[in-house]
């Protein structure tokens, strides 16, 4: 099944909104972040303000949609992204002279007042428990997906995205294809990797498949399935209860990110190091520019990651 961020961008009534997605989907912007830029303007002129244009849009209009989102009980982060992706195409069009009717941006004005919630790591994070989940999870795929998440730090899409042409075993390095951003990097991974991954590979039906992590069928496996496999196995050990909802209660796919961050730097990796193979938007450049020498990278990994089986 294809995941629902990767489909087409919608298209928009305002053709001045068409071209804001078009310019950043030639940018390189992720399809993910272009769908959450297309799918919050559609809902704001389509169905919130369908008699708005974007010139016509003032600071108003922008506070009554975030009282229809604080009416729907969303997080203020929620918000705040709603908000973003409004003033990340206001102020697109302020700097482009062709936009000469948008002359503010009222949704940066209101996202201003809205303070972003830091939250603590779940206090749930811990690498004892996450060794704990991956020993619970019976099917071999949701498993193996697990022991790569915990072992490299990487977002839960990122690791679905896995072609076998990305792998490198015989070297220790995996590349990720489809890192937050639309940049790839290439992992060192372990031996406890390794051999996850062969076994795994015994089991796949069709050798001719692209994705590494398939279903029976051949389908890539959803990412909703991974969070159902963890949080199932979280429940099954204790971790966390089975109507848990508080975030520093809960053990997600993202929560294995956490603990291997949390691991590395207790075990004295080099923030730079743990920077680049957790794949850090902020670090875009620091592969191409400056040369992380993947001996280096593969070196201290080496030397910090623990054992998942020990």
């Amino acid at each position: 099944m294809v995941d629902d961020w990767y489909e087409k961008v919608f298209e928009n009534k305002h053709e001045d909104i068409n071209k804001f997605l078009r310019q950043k989907e030639a940018m390189g912007r992720s399809p993910r972040t272009l769908n959450a830029y297309s799918r919050t303007l559609r809902k704001f002129y389509h169905e919130q303000f369908p008699d708005l244009s974007p010139a016509e849009t003032e600071v108003r209009h922008i506070e009554e949609y975030l009282h229809e989102l604080s009416e729907r009980d969303l997080s203020q982060n929620t918000k705040r992204r709603y908000l973003e992706s409004l003033s990340s195409f206001f102020s697109y069009a302020l700097k482009r002279p062709r936009f000469e009717d948008i002359n503010s941006n009222p949704a940066a004005v209101v996202l201003e007042e809205i303070p972003k919630q830091i939250h603590d790591r779940p206090d749930c994070a811990t690498w004892e428990n996450a060794k704990k989940i991956v020993h619970e999870i019976a099917d071999p795929r949701d498993k193996s997906v697990a022991v790569l998440l915990a072992k490299t730090g990487c977002r839960l899409t990122a690791a679905l995205e896995i072609q076998q042409d990305d792998l490198m075993l015989d070297e220790g390095f995996i590349r990720l294809r489809k890192r937050k951003g639309g940049k790839q990097t290439v992992i060192p991974v372990d031996e406890e990797v390794v051999k996850t991954i062969e076994r795994l590979q015994k089991i796949i039906p069709d050798d001719d498949l692209d994705y590494l992590f398939v279903s029976m069928r051949g389908h890539r496996l959803s990412r909703e399935r991974i969070r159902v496999a963890v949080r199932q196995a979280a429940i099954a050990c204790g971790i966390m209860g089975e109507d848990e909802t508080r975030f520093h209660r809960k053990f997600t796919p993202h929560t294995f990110r956490t603990v291997f961050t949390t691991v590395m730097r207790q075990q004295g990796m080099d923030d730079r190091i743990l920077q680049y193979i957790r794949g850090d938007s902020e670090l875009h450049t620091m592969d191409v520019y400056t040369r992380v020498d993947r001996g280096e990278v593969q070196e201290q990994y080496t030397e910090c990651i623990p054992s998942l089986y020990v």
